[in-house]
Order: C-alpha cells, then structure tokens, then sequence
C-alpha cells in the first residue's frame, strides 16, 4: 500500500462542518469525499473540464442574451405608455 500524505485546504468553519455533515449522511468521511474529488478530476481529460467550462459560459450567455430581450421588450412597452400618455 502506498504510503499515505496529507494536503491541507482552506475553509471556512461553516464550510467545513456542512462538508462534514453531508458527507457523513452519506455514510462517508471528509476525506472520502475530498479523495474521490481529486481522483475524478485526476482521471478527467483536460479538454473535458475545457469543454465543459465552454458549455457552461456558452449557456450564461445564452442565458444573458434571453434576459437583454426581455428587458428590452419591458423598456419598448414602457416607451410606448410614456408616449402615449404624453400625446
């Protein structure tokens, strides 16, 4: 068995006893699920976790893009109130 070594990551307090409770619901310890963490990002292909940080900021756009629509047609209708209100 490979000789065991330890990393240590900054937290906060809060983060750490919610890390600990839900890990612990789960029937696992901390270091189970930090380990499991490690291992899946290890044994991920780099262009992967590119593709996926792509994807991911391709659908915020996506999703930005949607919100500027709808607030503009809420603007247009405003505009269209005010100059009617003012004719």
């Amino acid at each position: 068995m490979p000789k065991r070594t330890f990393i240590s990551v900054e937290t906060t307090q809060e983060i750490k006893e919610a890390l600990k409770r839900k890990a612990g619901i789960e029937g696992k310890t901390v270091t189970d699920v930090i380990s499991n963490m490690v291992n899946e990002y290890l044994n991920a292909p780099a262009s992967e976790a590119h593709a996926t940080n792509v994807i991911s900021l391709e659908q915020k756009v996506q999703e930005m893009h949607q919100t500027l629509e709808k607030h503009t047609q809420i603007l247009n209708q405003y505009q269209q109130c005010l100059g009617e209100l003012s004719a």
